[in-house]
């Protein structure tokens, strides 16, 4: 038998983690079997095993796929966000980091599938320890804390790490929750622009992260 050519390994390897992307997104690890993937796949098991060596580390290449497009997006928005101006003030930097963290998330189905992905992982955890820190967090916190480091005010190094996770936390409620406090028949609880959910965020952060670079009254 004619072994298959390069391109055809190719557009194999790629069929493969197209599928179980969105598999493992709507299904979980647990749930979705090679036999799942293989079949939408048009290929056979022999195909996984030799491209990626079995399910769990055509999981972990799924995932590490997605963790590095939403990573290199984010950071390649903000960076061409900051490089934009000379002196970027600090509600600049939080809506640009506001619009770099939730833009990939709301970008149609592969928003979606990452949103899932996430909430599969953090339920029932099948990546290796340290992957998600080395590969997604460590290099976001980097480029994260520079960007607030130019445009906000002298902040302890901890200090600042708590603000960003709590922007994080606001970002991702507000994508989690809005549509639970819109109501699709009457007057809406809250506005259901993403935009005006972002300004919030701006406005808030900004007061809350100057009144952490405030000097601390002693009582």
């Amino acid at each position: 038998m004619a072994s298959e050519p390069k391109n055809g390994h190719a557009e194999t390897r790629e069929r493969i983690l197209h599928t179980a992307e969105r598999l493992f997104a709507e299904k979980g690890f647990d749930g979705t079997s090679i036999r799942d993937i293989t079949t939408e796949a048009e290929c056979n098991v022999a195909a996984v095993n030799y491209h990626f060596g079995g399910k769990d580390k055509l999981y972990i290449e799924t995932f590490r796929r997605l963790l590095v497009d939403l990573r290199d997006r984010r950071i390649l928005s903000m960076r061409r966000d900051m490089s934009a101006v000379p002196d970027p003030s600090l509600e600049y930097f939080l809506e640009s980091f506001a619009n770099a963290f939730l833009e990939p998330l709301v970008d149609g189905s592969r928003g979606r599938l990452i949103l899932s992905f996430f909430a599969n992982e953090m339920m029932d955890a099948h990546l290796p320890s340290g992957l998600f820190f080395e590969e997604f967090v460590r290099p976001m916190i980097q480029v994260t804390s520079d960007a607030l480091d130019r445009a906000g005010p002298p902040l302890e190094p901890e200090t600042a790490l708590m603000c960003i996770m709590s922007i994080v936390g606001q970002l991702l409620h507000t994508l989690k929750a809005l549509p639970y406090f819109s109501n699709p028949v009457g007057p809406h609880i809250v506005p259901t622009d993403l935009s005006d959910h972002i300004k919030h965020v701006v406005r808030f952060s900004a007061a809350g992260i100057r009144a952490c670079a405030a000097p601390v009254e002693a009582s």
